[in-house]
Protein backbone atom coordinates (compact mmCIF):
# COMPACT_ATOMS: atom_id res chain seq x y z
CA UNK A 1 0.00 0.00 0.00
CA UNK A 2 1.47 3.37 -0.93
CA UNK A 3 2.00 6.05 1.63
CA UNK A 4 -1.05 8.23 2.21
CA UNK A 5 0.03 11.64 3.46
CA UNK A 6 -2.82 13.58 4.98
CA UNK A 7 -2.78 16.92 6.75
CA UNK A 8 -6.05 17.64 8.49
CA UNK A 9 -7.26 21.17 7.95
CA UNK A 10 -7.43 23.40 10.99
CA UNK A 11 -10.40 25.66 11.67
CA UNK A 12 -7.92 28.41 12.47
CA UNK A 13 -4.61 27.98 10.64
CA UNK A 14 -3.09 30.91 12.46
CA UNK A 15 -3.95 29.56 15.91
CA UNK A 16 -1.90 26.85 17.50
CA UNK A 17 1.78 26.68 16.75
CA UNK A 18 1.51 23.49 14.68
CA UNK A 19 2.68 24.34 11.19
CA UNK A 20 1.75 23.28 7.71
CA UNK A 21 4.18 20.90 5.98
CA UNK A 22 7.23 22.64 4.63
CA UNK A 23 6.87 25.84 6.64
CA UNK A 24 10.26 27.51 6.89
CA UNK A 25 11.92 27.19 10.26
CA UNK A 26 9.42 24.67 11.61
CA UNK A 27 10.70 22.10 14.10
CA UNK A 28 10.04 18.62 12.70
CA UNK A 29 8.59 16.19 15.25
CA UNK A 30 8.01 12.65 13.98
CA UNK A 31 5.83 10.25 16.01
CA UNK A 32 5.85 6.55 15.17
CA UNK A 33 2.72 4.68 16.20
CA UNK A 34 -0.87 5.82 16.58
CA UNK A 35 -1.84 3.91 19.72
CA UNK A 36 -2.49 5.37 23.16
CA UNK A 37 1.07 6.66 23.53
CA UNK A 38 1.63 8.02 20.02
CA UNK A 39 -1.81 9.49 19.28
CA UNK A 40 -2.22 11.14 22.68
CA UNK A 41 1.31 12.53 22.41
CA UNK A 42 0.52 14.01 18.98
CA UNK A 43 -2.76 15.54 20.16
CA UNK A 44 -1.19 16.96 23.31
CA UNK A 45 1.76 18.37 21.36
CA UNK A 46 -0.60 20.06 18.91
CA UNK A 47 -2.73 21.54 21.70
CA UNK A 48 0.28 22.91 23.57
CA UNK A 49 2.28 24.02 20.53
CA UNK A 50 0.93 27.57 20.70
CA UNK A 51 3.34 28.03 23.63
CA UNK A 52 6.32 27.00 21.51
CA UNK A 53 8.80 29.73 20.52
CA UNK A 54 9.03 28.13 17.06
CA UNK A 55 6.38 26.60 14.76
CA UNK A 56 6.17 22.81 14.96
CA UNK A 57 5.40 20.38 12.17
CA UNK A 58 4.01 17.13 13.64
CA UNK A 59 4.05 13.94 11.56
CA UNK A 60 2.25 10.83 12.82
CA UNK A 61 3.20 7.55 11.11
CA UNK A 62 0.61 4.79 11.52
CA UNK A 63 -0.27 2.01 9.02
CA UNK A 64 -3.89 1.57 10.14
CA UNK A 65 -6.66 3.96 9.19
CA UNK A 66 -8.39 3.84 12.58
CA UNK A 67 -7.50 4.08 16.25
CA UNK A 68 -8.10 1.08 18.54
CA UNK A 69 -9.46 1.87 22.01
CA UNK A 70 -8.52 -1.65 23.09
CA UNK A 71 -10.02 -1.71 26.63
CA UNK A 72 -13.51 -1.44 25.11
CA UNK A 73 -12.95 -3.99 22.34
CA UNK A 74 -14.83 -6.67 24.30
CA UNK A 75 -18.08 -4.66 24.17
CA UNK A 76 -18.30 -5.41 20.45
CA UNK A 77 -18.98 -9.07 21.21
CA UNK A 78 -22.17 -8.25 23.11
CA UNK A 79 -23.21 -5.36 20.84
CA UNK A 80 -22.96 -2.91 23.76
CA UNK A 81 -20.89 -0.56 21.60
CA UNK A 82 -20.56 0.05 17.88
CA UNK A 83 -17.21 -0.29 16.07
CA UNK A 84 -17.02 3.43 15.24
CA UNK A 85 -17.23 4.31 18.95
CA UNK A 86 -14.07 2.44 19.92
CA UNK A 87 -12.25 2.52 16.58
CA UNK A 88 -12.70 6.03 15.15
CA UNK A 89 -10.90 6.90 11.94
CA UNK A 90 -7.71 8.93 12.34
CA UNK A 91 -9.01 11.36 9.74
CA UNK A 92 -11.98 12.09 12.00
CA UNK A 93 -9.81 12.50 15.10
CA UNK A 94 -7.28 14.77 13.38
CA UNK A 95 -9.60 16.80 11.16
CA UNK A 96 -9.26 19.99 13.22
CA UNK A 97 -5.52 19.78 13.69
CA UNK A 98 -2.43 20.40 11.57
CA UNK A 99 -1.04 16.94 12.32
CA UNK A 100 0.38 15.33 9.18
CA UNK A 101 -0.85 11.70 9.13
CA UNK A 102 1.19 9.22 7.08
CA UNK A 103 -0.57 5.89 6.62
CA UNK A 104 2.62 3.90 6.26
CA UNK A 105 4.94 1.46 8.01
CA UNK A 106 8.16 2.58 9.69
CA UNK A 107 10.85 0.10 8.64
CA UNK A 108 14.09 1.46 10.10
CA UNK A 109 15.28 4.27 12.36
CA UNK A 110 18.61 5.86 11.43
CA UNK A 111 19.59 7.62 14.64
CA UNK A 112 22.85 8.98 13.24
CA UNK A 113 21.19 10.66 10.25
CA UNK A 114 17.99 11.52 12.14
CA UNK A 115 15.65 9.93 9.66
CA UNK A 116 13.01 7.18 9.49
CA UNK A 117 12.91 4.78 6.56
CA UNK A 118 9.33 4.05 5.49
CA UNK A 119 8.07 1.02 3.61
CA UNK A 120 6.74 3.28 0.87
CA UNK A 121 8.00 6.67 -0.20
CA UNK A 122 10.89 8.88 0.80
CA UNK A 123 12.46 8.77 4.27
CA UNK A 124 11.25 11.18 6.93
CA UNK A 125 13.80 13.44 8.57
CA UNK A 126 13.20 14.71 12.07
CA UNK A 127 14.49 17.09 14.70
CA UNK A 128 12.71 15.16 17.45
CA UNK A 129 11.50 11.58 17.30
CA UNK A 130 8.88 9.84 19.46
CA UNK A 131 8.71 6.04 19.19
CA UNK A 132 5.47 4.48 20.46
CA UNK A 133 4.99 1.31 18.45
CA UNK A 134 3.42 -0.61 21.33
CA UNK A 135 3.44 -4.38 21.55
CA UNK A 136 2.36 -7.36 19.53
CA UNK A 137 1.00 -10.79 20.32
CA UNK A 138 3.67 -13.20 21.49
CA UNK A 139 4.36 -15.64 18.62
CA UNK A 140 2.71 -18.89 19.74
CA UNK A 141 5.17 -21.76 20.09
CA UNK A 142 2.49 -24.36 20.82
CA UNK A 143 1.95 -26.73 17.87
CA UNK A 144 -1.11 -25.75 15.85
CA UNK A 145 -1.84 -22.55 17.76
CA UNK A 146 -1.03 -20.19 14.88
CA UNK A 147 -3.33 -22.07 12.52
CA UNK A 148 -6.21 -23.14 14.74
CA UNK A 149 -6.56 -20.31 17.27
CA UNK A 150 -7.65 -16.69 17.00
CA UNK A 151 -6.00 -13.66 18.63
CA UNK A 152 -8.01 -10.84 20.18
CA UNK A 153 -6.15 -7.56 20.20
CA UNK A 154 -7.49 -5.38 17.38
CA UNK A 155 -10.73 -4.44 15.65
CA UNK A 156 -9.79 -6.85 12.86
CA UNK A 157 -9.50 -9.66 15.42
CA UNK A 158 -12.91 -8.78 16.88
CA UNK A 159 -14.48 -8.80 13.42
CA UNK A 160 -12.91 -12.18 12.66
CA UNK A 161 -14.30 -13.63 15.89
CA UNK A 162 -17.71 -12.11 15.14
CA UNK A 163 -17.79 -13.89 11.78
CA UNK A 164 -16.98 -17.21 13.46
CA UNK A 165 -19.71 -16.68 16.04
CA UNK A 166 -22.24 -15.74 13.37
CA UNK A 167 -21.41 -18.92 11.45
CA UNK A 168 -22.31 -20.90 14.59
CA UNK A 169 -25.53 -18.97 15.23
CA UNK A 170 -27.76 -21.95 14.42
CA UNK A 171 -25.69 -24.51 16.33
CA UNK A 172 -27.51 -25.84 19.42
CA UNK A 173 -24.32 -26.03 21.44
CA UNK A 174 -21.12 -24.00 21.06
CA UNK A 175 -17.88 -24.54 22.98
CA UNK A 176 -15.17 -21.88 23.21
CA UNK A 177 -11.75 -22.36 24.80
CA UNK A 178 -9.72 -19.33 25.87
CA UNK A 179 -5.98 -19.88 26.36
CA UNK A 180 -4.62 -17.50 28.99
CA UNK A 181 -6.23 -16.33 32.25
CA UNK A 182 -4.84 -12.81 32.21
CA UNK A 183 -7.13 -9.78 31.86
CA UNK A 184 -7.88 -10.35 28.18
CA UNK A 185 -8.70 -14.03 28.73
CA UNK A 186 -10.96 -13.39 31.72
CA UNK A 187 -12.80 -10.52 30.00
CA UNK A 188 -13.29 -12.61 26.87
CA UNK A 189 -14.57 -15.60 28.84
CA UNK A 190 -17.19 -13.52 30.64
CA UNK A 191 -18.36 -11.65 27.54
CA UNK A 192 -18.57 -14.78 25.40
CA UNK A 193 -20.47 -16.65 28.08
CA UNK A 194 -23.07 -13.88 28.15
CA UNK A 195 -23.15 -13.71 24.35
CA UNK A 196 -23.75 -17.45 23.93
CA UNK A 197 -26.12 -17.89 26.86
CA UNK A 198 -27.48 -21.35 27.64
CA UNK A 199 -26.31 -22.84 24.36
CA UNK A 200 -22.67 -22.02 25.02
CA UNK A 201 -19.89 -23.38 27.21
CA UNK A 202 -16.64 -21.47 27.78
CA UNK A 203 -13.41 -22.89 29.20
CA UNK A 204 -10.41 -20.90 30.46
CA UNK A 205 -6.98 -22.57 30.49
CA UNK A 206 -3.77 -21.20 32.00
CA UNK A 207 -0.40 -22.67 32.97
CA UNK A 208 -0.21 -20.62 36.16
CA UNK A 209 -1.90 -21.41 39.45
CA UNK A 210 -4.21 -18.39 39.60
CA UNK A 211 -6.18 -16.10 37.35
CA UNK A 212 -5.12 -12.46 36.90
CA UNK A 213 -1.79 -13.20 38.57
CA UNK A 214 -0.57 -9.57 38.57
CA UNK A 215 -3.81 -8.08 39.88
CA UNK A 216 -4.95 -7.35 43.46
CA UNK A 217 -6.78 -10.11 45.30
CA UNK A 218 -10.01 -8.10 45.34
CA UNK A 219 -10.10 -8.15 41.56
CA UNK A 220 -9.12 -11.82 41.43
CA UNK A 221 -12.00 -12.70 43.76
CA UNK A 222 -14.50 -10.61 41.79
CA UNK A 223 -13.38 -12.25 38.55
CA UNK A 224 -13.56 -15.74 40.07
CA UNK A 225 -17.14 -15.08 41.19
CA UNK A 226 -18.09 -13.79 37.74
CA UNK A 227 -16.60 -16.84 36.03
CA UNK A 228 -18.31 -19.24 38.45
CA UNK A 229 -21.65 -17.45 38.06
CA UNK A 230 -21.46 -18.05 34.31
CA UNK A 231 -20.35 -21.65 34.58
CA UNK A 232 -16.99 -21.04 32.92
CA UNK A 233 -14.70 -24.05 33.28
CA UNK A 234 -11.34 -22.92 34.70
CA UNK A 235 -8.23 -25.11 34.36
CA UNK A 236 -5.16 -23.77 36.17
CA UNK A 237 -1.65 -25.26 36.31
CA UNK A 238 -2.47 -26.54 32.85
CA UNK A 239 0.36 -26.89 30.33
CA UNK A 240 -1.03 -26.37 26.84
CA UNK A 241 0.46 -28.99 24.52
CA UNK A 242 -1.28 -28.56 21.18
CA UNK A 243 -4.15 -26.90 19.34
CA UNK A 244 -6.03 -28.46 16.44
CA UNK A 245 -9.29 -27.95 14.59
CA UNK A 246 -11.20 -29.83 17.28
CA UNK A 247 -9.89 -27.93 20.29
CA UNK A 248 -7.02 -27.70 22.74
CA UNK A 249 -4.89 -30.38 24.42
CA UNK A 250 -3.27 -29.70 27.79
CA UNK A 251 -1.69 -31.45 30.72
CA UNK A 252 -3.62 -31.08 33.98
CA UNK A 253 -3.19 -32.85 37.33
CA UNK A 254 -0.91 -35.45 35.82
CA UNK A 255 -3.23 -36.29 32.95
CA UNK A 256 -3.50 -35.22 29.34
CA UNK A 257 -6.87 -33.73 28.52
CA UNK A 258 -8.46 -32.58 25.29
CA UNK A 259 -10.97 -29.75 25.50
CA UNK A 260 -13.33 -29.82 22.54
CA UNK A 261 -13.96 -26.41 21.02
CA UNK A 262 -15.64 -24.81 18.05
CA UNK A 263 -13.44 -21.75 18.61
CA UNK A 264 -10.07 -21.48 20.35
CA UNK A 265 -8.88 -18.01 21.39
CA UNK A 266 -5.22 -17.26 22.16
CA UNK A 267 -4.48 -14.51 24.69
CA UNK A 268 -1.18 -15.79 26.07
CA UNK A 269 0.80 -12.61 26.40
CA UNK A 270 2.31 -9.88 24.28
CA UNK A 271 5.87 -8.77 23.57
CA UNK A 272 7.17 -5.22 22.99
CA UNK A 273 7.61 -4.16 19.39
CA UNK A 274 11.24 -4.62 18.42
CA UNK A 275 13.45 -1.55 17.99
CA UNK A 276 13.71 -0.62 14.30
CA UNK A 277 17.47 -0.65 13.99
CA UNK A 278 20.73 -2.11 15.24
CA UNK A 279 21.69 0.74 17.57
CA UNK A 280 20.10 -0.41 20.81
CA UNK A 281 20.30 -3.46 23.02
CA UNK A 282 16.94 -4.26 24.63
CA UNK A 283 16.41 -5.10 28.28
CA UNK A 284 15.69 -8.63 29.47
CA UNK A 285 12.01 -7.83 28.91
CA UNK A 286 12.64 -6.76 25.30
CA UNK A 287 12.10 -3.07 26.03
CA UNK A 288 14.23 -0.01 25.37
CA UNK A 289 16.13 1.40 28.32
CA UNK A 290 15.16 5.04 28.77
CA UNK A 291 16.06 7.92 31.05
CA UNK A 292 13.53 9.18 33.61
CA UNK A 293 12.43 11.74 31.00
CA UNK A 294 11.73 8.84 28.57
CA UNK A 295 14.63 9.88 26.32
CA UNK A 296 17.12 7.42 24.91
CA UNK A 297 20.33 7.65 26.99
CA UNK A 298 22.59 8.75 24.13
CA UNK A 299 20.03 10.50 21.92
CA UNK A 300 18.29 13.26 23.82
CA UNK A 301 16.09 14.18 20.86
CA UNK A 302 14.58 10.66 20.77
CA UNK A 303 11.82 9.56 23.15
CA UNK A 304 10.45 6.04 23.60
CA UNK A 305 7.24 5.39 25.50
CA UNK A 306 4.52 2.85 26.15
CA UNK A 307 5.05 -0.89 25.91
CA UNK A 308 8.38 -0.47 24.11
CA UNK A 309 10.00 1.42 26.99
CA UNK A 310 11.07 0.39 30.48
CA UNK A 311 9.24 3.38 31.93
CA UNK A 312 9.75 4.20 35.61
CA UNK A 313 7.18 3.24 38.22
CA UNK A 314 6.34 5.35 41.31
CA UNK A 315 8.95 6.03 43.96
CA UNK A 316 11.74 7.48 41.83
CA UNK A 317 13.22 10.97 41.78
CA UNK A 318 10.98 13.80 40.56
CA UNK A 319 13.76 16.34 40.13
CA UNK A 320 13.90 18.27 36.88
CA UNK A 321 16.60 17.46 34.34
CA UNK A 322 18.24 20.34 32.46
CA UNK A 323 18.86 19.68 28.74
CA UNK A 324 22.38 19.87 27.43
CA UNK A 325 23.49 22.77 25.26
CA UNK A 326 23.23 20.67 22.12
CA UNK A 327 19.80 19.31 23.10
CA UNK A 328 20.75 16.27 21.04
CA UNK A 329 22.99 13.32 21.69
CA UNK A 330 24.92 14.10 24.86
CA UNK A 331 23.58 11.76 27.56
CA UNK A 332 21.83 13.08 30.66
CA UNK A 333 23.50 11.58 33.72
CA UNK A 334 20.93 9.85 35.88
CA UNK A 335 20.74 6.53 37.67
CA UNK A 336 19.11 3.77 35.66
CA UNK A 337 17.90 1.10 34.96
CA UNK A 338 14.80 1.35 37.11
CA UNK A 339 14.10 -1.36 39.63
CA UNK A 340 10.37 -1.05 38.98
CA UNK A 341 8.79 -0.61 35.59
CA UNK A 342 5.43 0.88 34.73
CA UNK A 343 3.00 -1.76 33.44
CA UNK A 344 2.56 -2.34 29.74
CA UNK A 345 -1.01 -1.07 29.76
CA UNK A 346 -3.11 1.53 27.99
CA UNK A 347 -3.20 3.49 31.27
CA UNK A 348 0.59 3.85 31.33
CA UNK A 349 0.82 4.83 27.65
CA UNK A 350 -2.08 7.27 28.09
CA UNK A 351 -0.12 9.07 30.81
CA UNK A 352 3.21 8.94 29.00
CA UNK A 353 1.99 10.54 25.75
CA UNK A 354 1.28 14.03 27.17
CA UNK A 355 4.39 13.78 29.39
CA UNK A 356 6.59 13.28 26.34
CA UNK A 357 4.81 16.09 24.48
CA UNK A 358 5.61 18.40 27.38
CA UNK A 359 9.28 17.38 27.35
CA UNK A 360 9.58 17.85 23.58
CA UNK A 361 8.28 21.39 23.99
CA UNK A 362 10.70 21.92 26.89
CA UNK A 363 13.63 20.89 24.69
CA UNK A 364 12.53 23.23 21.92
CA UNK A 365 12.30 26.11 24.41
CA UNK A 366 15.52 25.07 26.22
CA UNK A 367 13.65 24.55 29.49
CA UNK A 368 14.07 21.88 32.15
CA UNK A 369 12.57 18.49 31.42
CA UNK A 370 10.38 16.64 33.91
CA UNK A 371 10.86 12.95 34.71
CA UNK A 372 7.85 10.81 33.92
CA UNK A 373 5.96 9.70 37.00
CA UNK A 374 3.51 6.89 36.37
CA UNK A 375 0.48 7.25 38.65
CA UNK A 376 -1.51 4.04 39.01
CA UNK A 377 -5.15 5.13 39.11
CA UNK A 378 -6.61 1.67 39.66
CA UNK A 379 -7.77 -1.33 37.66
CA UNK A 380 -10.90 -2.00 35.63
CA UNK A 381 -12.09 -5.21 34.00
CA UNK A 382 -15.34 -6.02 32.25
CA UNK A 383 -16.89 -9.15 33.76
CA UNK A 384 -19.76 -9.72 31.38
CA UNK A 385 -22.49 -7.75 29.68
CA UNK A 386 -23.07 -4.52 31.60
CA UNK A 387 -20.91 -5.67 34.52
CA UNK A 388 -17.35 -4.87 35.62
CA UNK A 389 -15.01 -4.57 38.56
CA UNK A 390 -13.45 -1.16 39.21
CA UNK A 391 -10.86 -0.81 41.98
CA UNK A 392 -8.97 2.33 42.90
CA UNK A 393 -8.38 4.83 45.69
CA UNK A 394 -9.28 2.22 48.29
CA UNK A 395 -12.67 1.42 46.74
CA UNK A 396 -13.84 -1.60 44.76
CA UNK A 397 -17.10 -1.46 42.77
CA UNK A 398 -18.57 -4.52 41.06
CA UNK A 399 -21.65 -5.57 39.12
CA UNK A 400 -23.83 -3.12 37.21
CA UNK A 401 -22.49 -0.10 39.07
CA UNK A 402 -18.98 -1.24 38.22
CA UNK A 403 -19.97 -1.60 34.58
CA UNK A 404 -21.43 1.89 34.53
CA UNK A 405 -18.37 3.36 36.26
CA UNK A 406 -15.95 1.64 33.89
CA UNK A 407 -17.79 2.81 30.79
CA UNK A 408 -17.84 6.47 31.89
CA UNK A 409 -14.22 6.34 33.03
CA UNK A 410 -13.20 5.20 29.56
CA UNK A 411 -15.54 7.69 27.89
CA UNK A 412 -13.58 10.47 29.59
CA UNK A 413 -10.39 9.08 28.02
CA UNK A 414 -11.59 8.89 24.42
CA UNK A 415 -9.10 10.78 22.22
CA UNK A 416 -10.89 14.03 21.40
CA UNK A 417 -13.76 16.10 22.79
CA UNK A 418 -15.54 15.93 19.42
CA UNK A 419 -15.50 12.14 19.45
CA UNK A 420 -16.58 12.03 23.10
CA UNK A 421 -19.54 14.27 22.30
CA UNK A 422 -20.53 12.12 19.32
CA UNK A 423 -20.38 8.94 21.43
CA UNK A 424 -22.34 10.55 24.27
CA UNK A 425 -25.14 11.60 21.92
CA UNK A 426 -25.31 8.03 20.63
CA UNK A 427 -25.57 6.66 24.16
CA UNK A 428 -28.37 9.13 24.93
CA UNK A 429 -30.29 8.02 21.85
CA UNK A 430 -29.60 11.19 19.92
CA UNK A 431 -28.31 11.34 16.36
CA UNK A 432 -24.45 11.27 16.51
Amino acid sequence: MPSKPFTAASDDPAAPGSSAPGQAGAVKVCILGGGFGGLYCALSLHQRSRRSPRPIHITLVEPRDHFNFTPLLYELLTQELAPWEIAPAYRELLQHTAIDLRQNWAEHIDLAQQRVILRHGAPLTYDYLVVALGSQMRPPATPGSQIHSLPFNTLKDAEQLERRLNALEQSPHVRVVVAGAGPSGVELACKLSDRLGSRGQVALVDRRGEILRSYPQRIQRAAARALAKRGVEVYLNAAIEAVDASGLTFGHEGKTRHCQANITLWTVGTVPHAWLGDDLKPTAFGQCQVLPTLQLPDYNNVFVLGDMAAMPAPGHSSQSVKPTASQKREPIQHEYPFRNRAPTTAQAAYQAGPAVASNVLALIANRSLKPFRYNHLGDMLTLGQGEAVVCGFGLCITGRLGGWSRRWAYWLRLPTSAHRWRVLKHWLGLKP
